[in-house]
């Protein structure tokens, strides 16, 4: 059941771990002092030449922090297209989408872009995403939305929220609001609350699961900004990391001693050792009836018609 492929099936490609704002969910808030910087392109255009040759491969430009950050976020998501990695599924907060990056995310043919919210109200908006402005948030989204729609682009359009105690009593607003306009509403449940990247504290997934091997061993890789390589979305302070793509290919990493044991371990739970994975709760959602934890809301006929009379 467990083979692994001779090349990940989805890279997160970590543009910039740098962000504009300081969410009160958001794990970096356990390591502040760690240094930011910026993903070398010549290591981008390395990494997905070397994937363009085992497509298909899924590609995620982003991890811990905001990638329209990158000043040649454009170029390098556009060089992804071209050699056909897909889909490329953009996260974002919408910030930056000024209409130069609006037009140009639409133009190069992105498949994919969530926008993080987490409130329809700005006094909510405000304690939850520190340092945003509700305003421009909401209006980029909007024109971004707009433009798709005008230009017929097939762009997916997500808008997602993680419920904390500061957005609880206005969810079913949030959902209702954006159920008619986006493609995708996503309802997160907030996860490392306790101090361990990857711990999970809801309903949705039991506490007493007997373990079982995590699938994104054998399907993902995730690689920060500088090269180094971490072995999920939830691995976010490996060290040391698994490889170092500045020296080696994706497919030496991948196969390499590191990720290779890391798998042996999984596969024999009773001997797992690494201190990320001992504590993530993220490994069970494949074990679960539903493929996903917590909620997903697409337009009903009634609520798109609503919106468009």
């Amino acid at each position: 059941m467990f083979l692994t492929p001779e090349f990940p099936r989805r890279l997160t490609l970590e543009l910039t771990n740098a962000c504009n704002l300081r969410c009160a969910m958001c794990p970096s808030r356990l390591r502040p002092e760690l240094a930011k910087g910026l993903m070398e392109p010549s290591l981008f255009r390395r990494i997905v030449d070397q994937a363009a040759e085992h497509k298909p491969v899924a590609l995620v430009p982003f991890f811990r922090g905001e990638p329209l950050m990158h000043p040649q976020v454009l170029e390098l998501l556009d060089h992804a297209k071209r050699r056909g990695l897909g889909p490329v599924q953009l996260v974002t907060n919408g910030l930056l989408l000024d209409e130069g990056l609006a037009r140009g995310l639409l133009d190069l043919g992105l498949d994919f872009i969530s926008f993080s919210l987490d409130s329809v109200r700005p006094e909510e908006y405000a304690q939850i995403r520190q340092g945003g402005d509700f305003g421009m948030a909401m209006a980029n989204v909007a024109r971004f939305m707009d433009y798709r729609g005008r230009g017929g682009y097939a762009t997916e359009v997500q808008v997602s929220a993680t419920r904390t105690g500061l957005n609880q009593e206005s969810i079913s607003q949030f959902i209702a609001y954006w159920q008619s306009r986006a493609d995708r509403t996503r309802i997160y449940y907030e996860h490392s609350g306790d101090g361990h990247t990857g711990s999970l504290d809801c309903p949705e997934v039991p506490r007493d699961m007997e373990r079982r091997p995590c699938h994104k061993l054998f399907e993902d890789m995730v690689v920060y900004f500088d090269g180094g390589v971490a072995l999920c979305n939830h691995d976010w302070y490996r060290a040391p990391v698994l490889g170092d793509l500045n020296a080696a290919s994706v497919t030496q990493v991948w196969l390499g001693p590191a990720y290779q044991e890391l798998r042996r371990q999984h596969l024999h739970p009773q001997e797992l050792q690494d201190g990320t994975c001992r504590h993530c709760d993220h490994w069970k959602i494949s074990y679960l009836d539903k493929p996903y934890v917590g909620e997903l809301y697409t337009p009903t006929w009634e609520a798109r018609r609503a919106h468009q009379a």
